[in-house]
């Protein structure tokens, strides 16, 4: 594939991308749950596409084939951290658990809180990191963003189902249970919180460094 071929595709899969955040963040949390989870899968996707590098295993990120270099690139990232646990006194200890549900409550519903962009240097860190780093620190299980995105692109039906989860992936699903107007959000919606973060770091990212990814490039949300 030439860079100018891996450069069109680009522009389709931040396409997808875009579309994907957008259906997503527009939706209520208390209406169809299927569609909600069909938008979270539907993130998943092209972030895999673009991000996921394993020559070994026959799959290759397509941002590799525009830019070999592309893990070192910085990207906004600022992680869920359950607070360590703390004495009190010598029989009483407390803890946190932490539970990445980020939302906004109006008249017309309630959605998640989507990411607006940050320019701070100190939340800068290589691709690499943001990837693989842990994005979610429950108190009692670390994940990824590679973890989650990885599963509900090949795991969950994002685009095929295969019922062989990891074990932090599985944890993961089953931590904070959530429900809006007395009606329950699923597991898989509720990490689509998470994934709809790193999405819209993933466009930043490609804004910021790869600006022939754009067709007239949009505002900075």
């Amino acid at each position: 594939m030439t860079r100018e071929e891996a450069i069109s595709k680009l522009r389709v899969e931040r396409h997808r991308l875009e579309g994907a955040l957008d259906r997503f963040y527009s939706h209520n949390l208390s209406g169809d749950p299927v569609a909600l989870e069909a938008e979270a899968l539907d993130i998943s996707v092209p972030m895999r596409v673009l991000v996921h590098h394993s020559p070994a295993t026959g799959s290759v990120a397509l941002l590799n084939q525009i830019d070999p270099d592309f893990l070192t690139k910085p990207i906004h990232f600022m992680p869920v951290i359950a607070e360590p646990p703390r004495t009190l006194s010598p029989s009483v200890q407390s803890f946190t658990i932490a539970i990445p549900v980020n939302m906004t409550m109006s008249n017309s519903g309630t959605s998640f809180t989507r990411y607006r962009g940050d320019r701070d240097p100190k939340l800068r860190v290589p691709l690499n990191e943001w990837w693989f780093g842990v994005c979610w620190d429950s108190g009692t299980n670390k994940v990824s963003n590679k973890d989650i995105i990885m599963a509900l692109a090949n795991k969950e039906g994002g685009a095929h189902v295969d019922d062989d989860l990891t074990r932090k992936y599985k944890v993961a699903k089953n931590q904070g249970q959530l429900s809006i107007n007395g009606k329950p959000v699923s597991d898989l919606v509720r990490l689509g919180s998470l994934v709809g973060i790193a999405g819209d770091e993933l466009l930043e990212y490609l804004r910021d460094n790869y600006p022939e990814s754009g067709r007239g490039d949009r505002s900075q949300r």
